[in-house]
């Protein structure tokens, strides 16, 4: 029976280029038959959890849920994730770092276990079921030590392309209080970009794989930039990694996500150049049109073709170059 890989995915990004992308470059190899199967699909045909023929013609799992997908869509992808690993199918980007990666509160507690700085960030928690949120938001602030006309995001637990973010200057109104999905709000001091700028860099098997430089204009730069947004005109500029910043990432933070295959980290230098982490991907899009004028890349360089060859090879171990197809 032919195998197929699942690229699995939120109804709502099917067509997504970081869906699109990878499968062109995937069956570029004539082994390989892809599925693109929706999250919501999956669960509404009914899974037969009784029968061992449920997956026998999967090949892997190619975890492409969003990190900011919605309580019950997060809960199901890890309980998928979580059974196909039990069954031994292999999957890219497995349920230990999805479930670390889909609360922002964990990124923050991953950089300070690898002994990477990142702003300073406490959770508050609102389900909108007390009229006291505003104290205790005040309390949470307190905790902070920051003084009135200090500048704070107020961000979501789980989110994509800046969505739910807010800027607010203490002392904090009534209507900076935004109850989430989850009830979990983060409090973050802000910190200005040196230079405007704002770096993300893209990892593969424990490796950075390519990375790109952003200008910041505004706050919607700033909660977009590098996201691959197309709400954003200007295209990103390739950036070459400094040794420091691969040594902190594959020598410190990736380590502690041993199933995280390919995603990305962000970070900013501060005004005082300390370099501050301050977000983690799995599905990151990677680059679509970069400026290159110092020649960073190799000429050609196409990092979607080397993430599905890293793929198969993950999968299956084959040492098989799709850039050769």
């Amino acid at each position: 029976m032919q195998k197929t890989i699942v690229i699995l995915t939120l109804k709502q990004h099917q067509n997504g280029v970081w869906i699109t992308r990878l499968v062109e470059c995937l069956e570029k190899s004539k082994d390989v038959t892809c599925e693109v199967r929706s999250l919501e699909t999956w669960m509404e045909d009914g899974l037969v959890v009784s029968s061992p023929c449920m997956t026998t013609n999967i090949a892997a799992i190619i975890n492409r849920v969003s990190d900011a997908a919605r309580p019950p869509q997060y809960k199901a992808t890890l309980a998928i994730l979580g059974m196909a690993q039990s069954l031994g199918i292999p999957i890219i980007n497995g349920p230990q770092s999805y479930a670390l990666c889909g609360n922002k509160w964990c990124h923050h507690m991953l950089f300070t276990q690898a002994g990477l700085k990142s702003p300073l960030t406490i959770t508050f928690w609102n389900d909108g079921s007390s009229n006291c949120a505003i104290e205790y938001m005040n309390k949470r602030i307190k905790d902070m030590k920051s003084e009135e006309g200090c500048t704070l995001l107020v961000k979501p637990n789980a989110g994509g392309f800046g969505a739910g973010i807010k800027r607010i200057t203490l002392p904090p109104q009534d209507h900076d209080i935004t109850v989430f999905e989850d009830s979990v709000t983060l409090l973050q001091k802000y910190e200005q970009p040196r230079h405007n700028k704002l770096y993300r860099v893209w990892f593969l098997r424990g490796k950075v794989q390519c990375a790109v430089e952003r200008d910041v204009q505004d706050d919607n730069h700033f909660t977009n930039a590098c996201s691959g947004s197309c709400t954003i005109q200007a295209p990103p500029k390739a950036w070459d990694v400094p040794l420091q910043v691969k040594q902190e990432l594959e020598e410190q933070l990736l380590p502690l996500l041993a199933d995280a295959h390919c995603g990305s980290v962000e970070f900013l230098h501060s005004l005082d150049s300390s370099r501050m982490y301050f977000d983690l991907n799995l599905l990151s899009t990677l680059p679509i049109k970069v400026t290159d004028e110092d020649g960073v890349w190799q000429k050609e360089y196409n990092p979607w073709m080397e993430l599905a060859e890293a793929i198969l090879q993950i999968i299956d171990g084959r040492n098989i170059s799709l850039l050769e197809v």
